[in-house]
C-alpha cells in the first residue's frame, strides 16, 4: 500500500459519518401497525423495543467478543440477521465483509433499510440455516453471529452443525439463547409475554399461544443449557458462557421472590376454554417451584464453600438467567 492510499484510508475513517436515516424505524413500526415507539400494550412495546434496539444490542455483542480488535478485517456472517443491527455493529468495528441471512423476506427488507440508514454496505439473502450447501454459497467466515435464533429452529443439532460448516478453523460464533426455565420467563415469556408458555411442551405451547394470538407461532424449543453445550461440542465447537451474575446472594433472593409470585399466580390463574393446558401449567410450575426450593434449602444449609458455589451456579444458570450468552470457537 502506497503512503497516498494509506493516507486516504485514514482520512476516510476520520471523516465524520453522515447522520443515520429514519426509514428503518418507520418501516419497523409500520410492521407492528403502530406509528409511535411508545404504546400501552406491554407485549407490543416489547416487540418495538426489540426491533429498535438491534444496533445497540449488536454493539454490545461485538464488544463482548473483543470489539475492533476481534472484528477489524474479518468476514462476518449474521445468521437470522432480522433487523440488521448486528451487521451495522460489525461494520462499525471494522469488519471487512458482512453478510446477513434470514428465513423471513420481510425481515431482510427491514435489514436492508437499516443498513442504508447507517450508510453500511453488506450482503443480504433469504436462507434457512438448516439447508445444505451454505458454505458452498457463501464461503467460510471468521465470525458468525446467531442471536435469538436457535430456539426458532426445528432441528437445533442440524443448526449447530451447519454453523460449524461455515466457520473457518479457529473461527468464533456468538450465541444468545433464551432460557425457558428462567422464572421470569415462566411468568412472562420473552417472545409473546404469555404466562406459563415456557412450562409447556412444543405442541401444548402452540395451543396455549393460539388462545391469545392468530398469526404464526414461531418458537420451536426451549432446551436446557447442557443440551446446547452438547450439540455444539459434537459439531466441533467449544462453547463458553459469557453471561455473568453480579451480587449473587441478592440475585438468588430475587429469584426466590419471583417464585413466590409465580406460586400466587398459578393459584389464581383461570383459562376455562383450555382447562387441561391450565392444569399442565399449574403442575409443571409446581414442580419447578419445589425443585428451586430444594436447591435453595441445600444452599442455605451448606457450610462448605465449594458446595455453596456449585449450588448457587445451578440455581442462577437454571432459573436466574433469562438469556444465555455464549461464545464458541471452532476446533
Amino acid at each position: 500500500m502506497t503512503p497516498r492510499v494509506f493516507l486516504q484510508k485514514v482520512l476516510r475513517r476520520l471523516r465524520p459519518k453522515p447522520a443515520a436515516g429514519n426509514t428503518f424505524k418507520a418501516a419497523a413500526l409500520a410492521r407492528l401497525s403502530v406509528d409511535t415507539d411508545r404504546v400501552d400494550d406491554p407485549t407490543v412495546q416489547m416487540w418495538i423495543d426489540f426491533s429498535l434496539s438491534s444496533v445497540e444490542r449488536g454493539r454490545q455483542a461485538v464488544a463482548s467478543m473483543g470489539g475492533m480488535e476481534a472484528f477489524a478485517g474479518r468476514n462476518v456472517l449474521d445468521v437470522g440477521c432480522a433487523f440488521g443491527g448486528f451487521l451495522v455493529a460489525a461494520r462499525e468495528a471494522g469488519a471487512r465483509r458482512v453478510v446477513g441471512v434470514d428465513i423471513d423476506p420481510k425481515l431482510i427488507d427491514l435489514a436492508r433499510l437499516q443498513l442504508a440508514d447507517h450508510h453500511v454496505s453488506g450482503e443480504l439473502a433469504i436462507e434457512d440455516i438448516t439447508s445444505d450447501g451454505l458454505a458452498d454459497r457463501w464461503g467460510r467466515f471468521d465470525i458468525v453471529l446467531c442471536n435469538d435464533v436457535i430456539e426458532h429452529v426445528v432441528d437445533p443439532a442440524r443448526c449447530a452443525g451447519n454453523l460449524a460448516s461455515i466457520m473457518k478453523p479457529g473461527g468464533k460464533v456468538f450465541l444468545e439463547i433464551p432460557n425457558g426455565s428462567a422464572v421470569d420467563f415462566m411468568r412472562r415469556d420473552g417472545h409473546y409475554g404469555l404466562f406459563g408458555l415456557t412450562l409447556l411442551g412444543r405442541s401444548e405451547a402452540e395451543r396455549w399461544w393460539r388462545l391469545h394470538f392468530h398469526d404464526v407461532y414461531g418458537v420451536e424449543h426451549y432446551a436446557p443449557l447442557a443440551y446446547y453445550m452438547g450439540i455444539f461440542s459434537r459439531a466441533g465447537i467449544s462453547l463458553r458462557l459469557l453471561t455473568a451474575v453480579d451480587q449473587i446472594d441478592k440475585r438468588i433472593e430475587d429469584v426466590a421472590e419471583a417464585f413466590d409470585r409465580l406460586e400466587e399466580e398459578l393459584t389464581t390463574m383461570e383459562k376455562p376454554e383450555a382447562p387441561e393446558l391450565a392444569e399442565s401449567i399449574r403442575h409443571r410450575g409446581g414442580e419447578e417451584i419445589r425443585r428451586f426450593r430444594q436447591l435453595r434449602a441445600r444452599l442455605d444449609s451448606s457450610e462448605i464453600s465449594a458446595e455453596r458455589a456449585i449450588l448457587a451456579d445451578e440455581i442462577l444458570s437454571t432459573y436466574g438467567m433469562t438469556f444465555w450468552t455464549l461464545e464458541g470457537t471452532k476446533l
